[in-house]
């Protein structure tokens, strides 16, 4: 047991949980300790099916009212604490219920039974802990172990939001979340200083990117906020709430999606899945291109909208690795459009080549249906360097891309010139988009 003075009550506070009221065989209970020293004005906490953080169901608070000023019906007021009011310590004695929102605590708990027979409860008098005092009769006969009030914690289930999607109807997830807290969920939002989406409220989904909320199926009442507003109410009169669920319907784009408006977040968002919006001139002066483009297989898609990507220095330094250039194969789905690349240098590097290497400013390789459109490429350099060596004549190096068949792109703001050390070793000879490199024997 634990005494503590409480200078705003002028009144002890004695803080028993209905654990320590069993004991040994003889030996005083301290509910009896309470009446002997006078604590015998009781008031109990019911957690009412939760637990308080010491595990226990009832905490009962004991109070010692001899000698204290009374009003002029003869009784003390006496305000009471909370549970987890800060001043009974550290973190009170806060209490929990799995799945459940405290509504607050009241005097009177109402038992029913709804239609499928289940035991449900209504609640009145709610407590204020900020206004309302116990009043009792100075002169009464009290006993600590028999309380004058009990306070029960009215349980509120969680508010839910579910999710589902659009086109399908697909149920995909639910947010929980405490209407004490909070009734309104942010929606997803492009963030302009890292260019991709923060996800707020909402969960992502796997290889998808939030498009727009619905309120309804058909997707005709979009949610035009940047936040949802629950349509649940908690009735803190009873204790109850209404309407704690709440369905939204999202639209998703394909893939993971970014929002670019500098270089810099393009090289810190690179992925070979990326999907990307560009929104302003990009200048890579000072940036690595990103390595997994150079080196990777690109699947996703970038929409220029006729943005410019300019001053990019890339190069091909992994002999292991089949394919190079800005991108080192674009694949089946690959997507790009509305874009100027300006003064771009890529450089094939000193070193042996494996067998069927591909070497090309803007890809190594591009399949089939690798969809290019209005794409520029100005005053721009595809360098090779003397010390390149290949392994065998299974080769292949274009201006634009070493293997695959890309169209519609000006090949002539693109030129080829050999670097490096002893440059008389190699000439290079471009017929369109083929480049042939003829090294010279000493």
């Amino acid at each position: 047991m634990k005494l503590r003075n409480k200078s705003i009550l002028t009144v002890c506070l004695l803080l028993v949980t209905m654990l320590l009221i069993s004991g040994c065989a003889g030996e005083k209970n301290p509910y009896e300790i309470n009446d002997e020293d006078n604590f015998n004005v009781s008031v109990k906490f019911d957690a009412n099916g939760g637990l308080f953080t010491t595990n226990t169901s009832v905490i009962v608070d004991s109070f010692n009212i001899s000698g204290l000023q009374t009003n002029n019906a003869g009784q003390v007021e006496i305000p009471l604490l909370s549970p987890d009011d800060s001043q009974r310590g550290k973190d009170g004695f806060t209490a929990y219920n799995n799945g459940y929102f405290l509504a607050g605590w009241y005097a009177e708990r109402i038992e029913s039974t709804d239609e499928q027979g289940n035991t449900v409860y209504t609640y009145s008098d709610k407590w204020d802990f900020s206004a309302d005092t116990l009043k009792v009769h100075a002169s009464g006969s009290y006993s600590a172990s028999n309380p004058v009030l009990t306070l029960y914690a009215a349980w509120v289930p969680m508010f839910e939001l579910e999710i589902y999607d659009l086109s399908t109807g697909e149920y995909l997830n639910k947010v929980t979340f405490d209407p004490n807290v909070t009734t309104e969920l942010e929606l997803p939002a492009w963030n302009q200083e890292t260019g991709s989406i923060d996800q707020n409220d909402i969960p992502g989904r796997d290889g998808y990117t939030f498009n727009a909320a619905y309120y309804d199926a058909q997707g005709t009442q979009i949610v035009d906020t940047a936040a949802i507003a629950h349509s649940g109410a908690v009735n803190y009169e009873n204790g109850t709430a209404t309407n704690s669920s709440m369905k939204i319907y999202v639209d998703w784009t394909a893939g993971e999606w970014f929002h670019i408006y500098t270089a810099e977040q393009f090289v810190k968002n690179a992925k070979l899945s990326g999907n990307y919006v560009i929104h302003e001139d990009l200048d890579f002066d000072g940036l690595i291109w990103p390595t997994t483009l150079v080196q990777g297989s690109f699947a996703g898609s970038i929409q220029g909208n006729g943005h410019i990507f300019k001053n990019i220095r890339a190069a091909q330094t992994n002999n292991s690795k089949t394919n190079a250039g800005l991108f080192g194969q674009l694949k089946d789905t690959a997507n790009i459009s509305d874009l100027i690349f300006e003064n771009v240098t890529f450089t094939i590097e000193k070193g042996s080549r494996v067998s069927g290497a591909a070497f090309g400013l803007l890809a190594g390789l591009a399949d089939s249906n690798a969809a290019l459109k209005n794409i520029q490429i100005l005053n721009s350099t595809l360098q090779i360097d003397t010390g390149c060596t290949f392994l065998s004549g299974d080769y292949s190096i274009g201006l634009v891309c070493g293997g695959g068949e890309i169209s519609g792109i000006d090949m002539s703001g693109i030129s080829c010139v050999v670097v490096g050390e002893n440059p008389e070793k190699l000439t290079v000879t471009v017929e369109g988009n083929t480049v042939t490199l003829n090294f010279i024997s000493e």
